[in-house]
């Protein structure tokens, strides 16, 4: 047991090489970047020729909420550009590497310029030249928090914190990724925790059925008792070695459901405040946290067997036994009057039902992998 628990992940003690981390910084701008499309151009239906050349007009009015929601979105394509271009070396105090910044500019006008003028082309969407300002704008910003000594020294806590908690390795920094996917999937209220579909109207008369049917609390319970545990089995496998799994695991999910109860206080209409948070979520919550105890207890790479096994039957249990609708009834729970409800609730709702997926395919890779690695 001793020689098994040593072995068990050589390489997710050592740290990952600048090669490997360079390669898993350029996926993660590739993913932003590629949510920045989607957040741009959804719903992606109705293309026609321009009518206009709105993208050089100066609108009559424009929203505050809007300049700053498109300052905000491009700071991490510019501190990401940035990132991905000096990885391997580290500039000096007095050093401001004058082409990363100017190419991470550069990259973040570019990807804007193209997004707006794609919008020209599609008839629920509005081309302006302050959206692609305020995109240029956020980009700069990024890379000059991520050249400036503070902002580097604050990255490189990060990293510090990041190696001191969970595994060394690129594979941990995979899982790292689809760790973060599943807390941006959180910020959706209408979305239940470890279900699929989205909550039911109260005063939809097909859906509105008591929670506590035997023959739909049961199957709920299960479908959410697969996930949870499946999910901690992942989270289990990107822990540092030596660092206890449950506390971290719980402390993931606390987070989690900070996240889910504050952006429904935000987002959410009063009565359906807590309607995710049913009694199968309840019974499941609790059965699943005590099944991974017993399963945590094997070593690395059976866990991620199980964990492969158990998300793909939490994910098929949860489409089996959870309500889906028209996209738009599930906007009609939300309270949100500033705009982007539409882009945040497709994004947020394609990431939830990819997410296992992606989990099943990475336990899987953990598995496959040489014994000798593990």
């Amino acid at each position: 047991a001793m020689s098994s628990q040593a072995s068990e992940s050589a390489e997710f003690r050592q740290p990952a090489s600048q090669h490997a981390a360079g390669r898993v910084g350029r996926s993660a701008l590739f993913v932003y970047a590629a949510a920045i499309v989607y957040a741009s151009l959804n719903p992606f239906f109705g293309w026609r020729a321009a009518e206009s050349l709105s993208l050089f007009s100066w609108p009559r009015y424009f929203s505050l909420f809007d300049v700053v929601i498109n300052v905000l979105a491009y700071v991490p394509i510019g501190g990401l550009l940035v990132n991905v271009q000096l990885r391997g070396r580290k500039p000096t105090e007095q050093e401001w590497p004058l082409v990363p910044f100017a190419l991470a500019v550069f990259g973040g006008l570019l990807l804007s310029l193209t997004l707006e003028s794609l919008q020209t082309l599609l008839p629920l969407r509005v081309a302006s030249p302050v959206d692609l300002l305020a995109n240029t704008g956020g980009a700069l910003l990024g890379a000059s928090l991520l050249l400036m000594p503070w902002g580097r020294g604050k990255l490189a806590s990060l990293f510090r914190w990041r190696y001191r908690h969970f595994a060394a390795g690129e594979a941990t920094s995979w899982g790292l990724l689809l760790l973060g996917a599943w807390f941006v999937a959180q910020l959706n209220p209408v979305i239940p925790i470890f279900e699929a579909g989205h909550i039911a109207s109260p005063f939809d008369t097909v859906t509105a059925q008591s929670p506590y049917e035997p023959l739909i609390l049961l199957p709920q319970a299960v479908g959410i008792t697969l996930n949870v545990c499946g999910f901690a089995l992942f989270v289990s496998l990107l822990i540092r070695p030596g660092k206890r799994a449950t506390a971290s695991v719980m402390a993931v999910l606390v987070l989690g459901f900070m996240l889910k109860i504050s952006a429904a206080s935000l987002m959410m209409k009063a009565p359906q405040l807590a309607d995710w948070m049913g009694p199968a979520t309840v019974i499941g919550l609790t059965s699943g946290l005590i099944l991974f105890a017993y399963f945590s207890r094997i070593n690395f790479r059976w866990r991620a067997f199980c964990a492969t096994l158990f998300i793909f039957a939490g994910g098929l249990m949860a489409k089996l036994t959870s309500i889906y609708g028209a996209f738009d009834e599930s906007l009609r729970l939300l309270n949100w009057p500033y705009g982007h409800l539409a882009t945040f609730a497709g994004l947020t709702r394609w990431l939830h039902e990819t997410w296992p997926l992606l989990a099943i395919l990475f336990a899987a890779w953990l598995f496959v992998r040489r014994p000798a690695q593990h």
